[in-house]
């Protein structure tokens, strides 16, 4: 892909913040590194901490540039003390530990979620089993809509984000992405027996008003 948008002479934006958190399977390197010529983003903010909000990127030297003046454009003064706080640390600390250790939470976080969808979501649910990252893609029953019902999963006390978040055309309202880097195990059980009843009674037929 990266050589053919290369020919064409169309950028390629890698955005990779989850890269460093593959829970299963070997580590897959990013495609900058075999072409320099793409553009690659990272972000701390899922490997430190949350608040920080900072990130990096590498950009071809024609376009360090403008991303400078586009990123003070938009945000006018970085935050100083969130850049060095991030810098300290990795001068600091032995990082590559705490990434190690976010693994092991986030695999028994995501096997809590995986074995509670599949003893609590109603038939015609399916969903992955991802290698890494936060989240989970579920695909739910024909004709149910995921944006439709999401006030009804808060008002039981859950949260998800919609498919058609996902999609560029509106579609997708049969998805919704689920995240299990928050929640304890038990939590996470307790959400996923309260959506499922959610879904099912969705799936049963919405409630119409006349």
């Amino acid at each position: 892909m990266a050589e053919l948008a290369r020919r064409a002479g169309v950028l390629v934006v890698e955005d990779n913040p989850y890269g460093l958190l593959r829970l299963e399977g070997e580590h897959l390197a990013p495609i900058r590194a075999r072409h320099p010529d793409v553009l690659y983003l990272g972000s701390f903010s899922k490997i430190l901490s949350p608040g920080l909000r900072v990130g990096w990127a590498l950009a071809p030297p024609a376009l360090r540039d403008q991303l400078v003046r586009a990123a003070e454009s938009a945000l006018l003064c970085h935050s100083a003390l969130s850049q060095l706080t991030v810098a300290r640390y990795l001068s600091e600390e032995p990082w590559l530990d705490h990434v190690k250790a976010l693994r092991e939470l986030y695999w028994d976080r995501r096997a809590a979620m995986l074995s509670a969808m599949a003893a609590e979501l109603p038939d015609g649910c399916r969903f992955t089993a991802p290698d890494g990252g936060f989240f989970i893609w579920l695909g739910l029953p024909p004709g149910t809509d995921a944006k439709r019902m999401i006030s009804r999963a808060i008002d039981a006390g859950v949260a998800y984000v919609p498919g058609t978040g996902f999609y560029a055309d509106g579609s997708g309202r049969d998805h919704m992405r689920l995240s299990f880097s928050y929640p304890e195990p038990a939590e996470i059980a307790e959400g996923v027996r309260r959506l499922a009843g959610v879904i099912g009674r969705e799936a049963r037929g919405p409630v119409t008003h006349p």
